[in-house]
Parts: C-alpha cells; sequence; structure tokens
C-alpha cells in the first residue's frame, strides 16, 4: 500500500482551490450558529408561554388562532435558519462524502469495487474448490464402502461356505455314528463292510448355494465371481479335511469293531443282566467318543473364527488408514461456510415469517413489531383510507388520527 501514488477526485480538488469560499464559511459559521441560537430561544419561549396560557384558561378560538400563527412563524423560522447553517453542512457533507468515496472504492464489501470483483472471484474459486474436494471425498467414500462391502461379502461367504461343510462333516460323522451303534452279532457284517466302505473324499459336485444377500452396492456379476473365488480357495482345504475327519473316524470305527464284536458275543453268552451292562458300557461308550469328535470340532470351528476376527480387525484398520491417506487435502482456501436461502416461489416468504415468528416475532415488544413492521402497517393504512377495505380482526383496531391543518 505505501508505494500507492493517491489521485485527488475533482470534488476534493474544488475543496482544496476555493480556500477563500471555505475560509468566509469557517469565519460566518460562529455567527451563524448564534443567530440560530436566538431564533431557537425565541421560538421555544413563545411556545411555553402559548402552552402555560392554554393549559390555564384551556383552548379558546382566539389561542388556536394565535398558536396556528405561532407555528406558521415557526416553519419560516426553521427555512433560515437551514439556509444560514446549509452552507456548513454542506461543506462537511461534501468533506465527509469525499473520505467515505475514497473508503467504499476499496471496500471488498461494497458491489461494483474493483476489491468487490476480487473478492467474488475468490468466493467463485473457494466454491469450485470445495465442490471439487466434496465430489473427491464422495468417489472416496463410495469407493471405500464398495470394498468394504466386498470384503465383508467375502467374509460372509467364507463362513457360509463353513458352516455348511461342517454340516456336512457333522451329518457324515453321525451316519458313521448310527452305523456303529446299530451293529450287533446279526448285522455285524453288513455294518462293518458299509463302514469300510463308507466315501472318505469329498464329492465333487459338492457345491452348496450361497444363502449370504448380496450388498445393493455390488452388482450380481461381481457377488458370484466373489462367492466362486471363496469357493476355489476353500474347495481344496475342504477336500483334505473332509478326508481327514471322515477317514480317521471311519478307521476308528473299523480299529474298534471286532472288539465290539466280541462284546456282543460276551454278552449273548451271558446272563441278561450281565448282557445289559455290557450293552449299556457300549452304549455310554460310543457317546463318549461322539461327544469327543465334537468337542474336537466345536473347538476347531472357534479357533477358525478367532483368526478370522483378527484378519477382519486388520482389515477395517488397513481401511480405515487408506481413507485417511486419501484425504489429506491438497491446498484450500480459508473459507466461511453459511447457508443462504433462496425463495423459489412467493409462498418461501410465508414459510421464512412463520420461522421467524416462531423463533423471534413472538417474543418481541409492540414498540419492536411496529418498527419491524412500519412498511407493510402504513400499506394497510394506506389501502384503509384510500379503498375502504378494512382488516377484521380482533387484533387489529383502526382509530382516528386528527391533525390541525
Amino acid at each position: 500500500m505505501s508505494n500507492e501514488v493517491i489521485q485527488p477526485t475533482t470534488t476534493a480538488l474544488a475543496i482544496a482551490s476555493s480556500a477563500e469560499n471555505v475560509g468566509a464559511i469557517v469565519r460566518n459559521t460562529p455567527e451563524s450558529f448564534r443567530k440560530n441560537q436566538l431564533s431557537h430561544d425565541n421560538c421555544l419561549r413563545a411556545c411555553e408561554n402559548l402552552l402555560v396560557q392554554i393549559k390555564d384558561n384551556g383552548m379558546t378560538d382566539e389561542l388556536d388562532k394565535t398558536a396556528a400563527t405561532y407555528l406558521e412563524r415557526t416553519r419560516r423560522t426553521v427555512k433560515a435558519m437551514t439556509e444560514l447553517r446549509s452552507p456548513v453542512t454542506k461543506l462537511f457533507d461534501q468533506v465527509r462524502k469525499e473520505f467515505t468515496t475514497l473508503e467504499n472504492d476499496i471496500d471488498p464489501t461494497k458491489a461494483g469495487t474493483v476489491p468487490y470483483q476480487l473478492q467474488q472471484l475468490r468466493n467463485m474459486y473457494a466454491a469450485k474448490k470445495r465442490a471439487e474436494e466434496e465430489a473427491k471425498r464422495r468417489a472416496e467414500e463410495a469407493k471405500r464402502q464398495a470394498d468394504m462391502a466386498r470384503e465383508q461379502y467375502r467374509n460372509a461367504c467364507e463362513d457360509d461356505y463353513r458352516q455348511k461343510f461342517n454340516d456336512l462333516i457333522v451329518t457324515r460323522i453321525n451316519g458313521l455314528t448310527d452305523l456303529n451303534s446299530s451293529v450287533n452279532l446279526d448285522n455285524y457284517k453288513a455294518v462293518y463292510d458299509t463302514v469300510a466302505g463308507y466315501a472318505v473324499e469329498l464329492p465333487a459336485d459338492w457345491c452348496p448355494p450361497s444363502s449370504v444377500r448380496m450388498p445393493f452396492n455390488l452388482t450380481a456379476d461381481e457377488s458370484r465371481n466373489i462367492r466362486g473365488d471363496v469357493m476355489r480357495r476353500l474347495i481344496g482345504q475342504f477336500a483334505e479335511q473332509y478326508r481327514s475327519e471322515i477317514g480317521d473316524y471311519r478307521q476308528e470305527i473299523l480299529d474298534k469293531l471286532p472288539s465290539k464284536k466280541s462284546e456282543l458275543e460276551r454278552a449273548a453268552k451271558a446272563s441278561e443282566e450281565e448282557a445289559k451292562r455290557i450293552a449299556e458300557e457300549i452304549k455310554k461308550r460310543d457317546a463318549a467318543e461322539l461327544a469327543r469328535k465334537e468337542a474336537e470340532r466345536v473347538a476347531r470351528e472357534q479357533e477358525e473364527a478367532k483368526k478370522k476376527e483378527v484378519q477382519k480387525a486388520g482389515a477395517e484398520a488397513a481401511s480405515l488408514f487408506d481413507l485417511s491417506q486419501a484425504t489429506a487435502q491438497t491446498y484450500q482456501p480459508k473459507t466461511k461456510v453459511t447457508k443462504k436461502i433462496r425463495i423459489l416461489n412467493p409462498n418461501g416468504y410465508m414459510q421464512v415469517l412463520m420461522m421467524w415468528w416462531a423463533k423471534e416475532g413472538s417474543r418481541m415488544t409492540d414498540e419492536e413489531l411496529a418498527k419491524i413492521f412500519k412498511k407493510q402497517i402504513s400499506f394497510c393504512e394506506k389501502v384503509a383510507n384510500k379503498d375502504g377495505e378494512f382488516i377484521n380482526d380482533g387484533s387489529v383496531v383502526y382509530v382516528d388520527d386528527v391533525k390541525a391543518q
């Protein structure tokens, strides 16, 4: 600012160049003020005397005529006083105008000024940058949500397939258990052969339908591909686990069937009470074996669930880190964002008035409301005086305002 050359305006030059005129005005100011002061005092004194007479005697025709004459003289006095002080106040107004014009010309808040144009360009640029940043944030958030949906859907499908596989294992183990529990001396060979021929390989066509609901922000093809990827990744593990669990359990049964046959033969030769005891022991042993297998399966599922939770927590943390990295902002102008109302149709003004009345207007005094609604009240008074149309409501009354001419 210190290097700028400030050019004097036309009015400023006129003021500076008319030093004699200014000097004359300044010299005459005390005398003009003295005369106006004297007129002021005389006028008030005369008015006070009239007021005393009216208060003492009441208003009469003579006093009314005297008051009218006084008021007319007062108007002429005011006019004369105005003419006396006008050169001084006009000079002051002109000087003030020059200063305020200089200030307003560089005020960024005044429409039409050069700084205002610059401020508007900054406002538009800030709005553009904010819109771009918001669009970028929404796109990144949508991508993050889609990535999270894919990961959650992948995990849900994996859990679903694991549950269905575990159900299959339980069904197959229960089938072997039922065969083992059903053995007796009459069907021993048939049961043994059935157990020995029990398939220990996962069926090649085993691919149960998924019961997981597809995410709304993934396409059907994308969801199908995710399910396929999950199944291809798990099928080898399932096949190995199936072979291990079913094969081991089948072998356990085959290894114990001969001794079980011996117990059955012994029970057949024993007394009824002893045979009952042997049968009870066999039943308890089979139940204990089934419980052990179930406990092992549950423990295995819990271990897998813990691993999944750890993986899930790691994936969520990575997702949040990626989001924080993505939302690292580049340069953004310093902005202040406020809401501005744009009325789309005349009914909008009533909505604004209703909110204002509910939040503020209903709590204001009559004097405050009269100032705010002065223009509207004046309009309604004009309609009443000109057209004879009145507001018909108990909260509004019309009174006569009488003025002497």
